[in-house]
This record gives C-alpha cells, sequence and structure tokens, in this order.
C-alpha cells in the first residue's frame, strides 16, 4: 500500500480503539490518532521507492540490508517496540506511545491484504498472504484508492458522530435525528473486545 493509504488505515483503527474504550474528548486522543497517521508509513523505510525513504535523508540504505515487509513488517519487531514504549520504564506519555505503536502495527495489518503479504513471523521463511487470491488488493489498484476513500469518509463520519455523541444536550437537540444516527454509528463500532485488548496492553 501507498504512504497515504497507510496513514488513514492508521487514522481510522486508532479511532475505533479509541472509541471503544470510550475514550473522552481530548487533545490526547486527538494526538494519539494524528501520531499515528505520521508513523503508519515509517515500516516501508525497507522500501527504497517508498515516501519514507525518499523523504527521510539517509533512510534508502536501510532497504540495502533489509528486505521489504521482512524484518520492520514482523511480529518481533512489533514486540520489541511495545517494549520499548510501555515495558522499560521510559515514561512515555501514553498519547505518544499508543500513537506510535498503533502507527506501526496498522501498517502490516492491511499489508496482509497485499498479494505479496509480509513475512510476519520473520526470521522464519513464511509469508503470510491473502488466502483467496482474488481477494488480494495490489499496490496503487482501482482496489486500493476505493478504499482509502472509504476510510476517509469513515474516519469524517465516526469523528464527527462520536463528537456529537458527546456535545452538550443543547447542541444534541439541535441536531434532531442526527444525534440517534451518531449513536448507532458509534455503537457499531464499539467493540468491547478491542477496548479489553487495549486496556490490557495498556494502550489509551
Amino acid at each position: 500500500m501507498i504512504h497515504t493509504t497507510h496513514a488513514v488505515f492508521a487514522a481510522a483503527l486508532t479511532e475505533v480503539m479509541l472509541v471503544s474504550e470510550h475514550a473522552p474528548i481530548s487533545w490526547q486522543a486527538a494526538a494519539t490518532i494524528a501520531v499515528a497517521f505520521v508513523v503508519a508509513p515509517v515500516p516501508d523505510i525497507d522500501q527504497p521507492e517508498s515516501w519514507v525513504s525518499r523523504h527521510i535523508p539517509g533512510a534508502s540504505l536501510v532497504s540495502k540490508f533489509i528486505r521489504h515487509r521482512t524484518l520492520t513488517h514482523s511480529l518481533l519487531v512489533s514486540v520489541l517496540l511495545y517494549l520499548v514504549l510501555f515495558g522499560l520504564g521510559f515514561h512515555i506519555p501514553d498519547w505518544l506511545a499508543t500513537g506510535i505503536f498503533m502507527g506501526w502495527v496498522s501498517h502490516w495489518l492491511i499489508d496482509l491484504v497485499n498479494p505479496m503479504g509480509v513475512q510476519l513471523f520473520y526470521p522464519l521463511p513464511w509469508w503470510v498472504k491473502p488466502p483467496v487470491p482474488w481477494l488480494a488488493i495490489g499496490v496503487e489498484s482501482p482496489g486500493e484508492s476505493l478504499i482509502r476513500a472509504l476510510m476517509r469518509v469513515f474516519v469524517t463520519v465516526l469523528t464527527l458522530s462520536y463528537l456529537l455523541v458527546h456535545a452538550p444536550p443543547m447542541l444534541q437537540k439541535a441536531a434532531g435525528p442526527l444525534e440517534t444516527y451518531a449513536l448507532r454509528w458509534v455503537g457499531l463500532w464499539t467493540w468491547p473486545w478491542l477496548g479489553t485488548v487495549c486496556h490490557v496492553l495498556h494502550l489509551r
């Protein structure tokens, strides 16, 4: 996937996480989403033609030593990153640590639907790919463009709905039936199991 798809998917996934945790409306919540959005393209530093490699000085050197979609797209690095962010006592703010972690993990999650897949269990030589080839979505394909557009709409609608659900009663009343639709939409993307997982992992 290209960097913009990774970024908007990270924002969408992080927003669903926050909704599932019933996160309060705050600058920390907004910052978490923003950090995930920025970090999401970074794992493609192993690809010399990626946006990250072309825009960060010296980043393209990484691709000379690491094959694309192997180490940086693995569970190994995700676990190590989690330990650095949450387990080694660096006292990184929760919103920053969560945003970085969600941005990184969301990257390989959406790459799993690409025909190439990812070497998720690196250094084991197993590539995880879509089980049904015709469901795979190629890089810069019409399918990716459609998914990216839908995710942008999704993020916008969920954000506005969540804000309305937590708005003062006067504004909710003024919104009329929109408040009911907003409540239903937010409820649809409130997953108790995800909230529990995030609580266990200290993601917030």
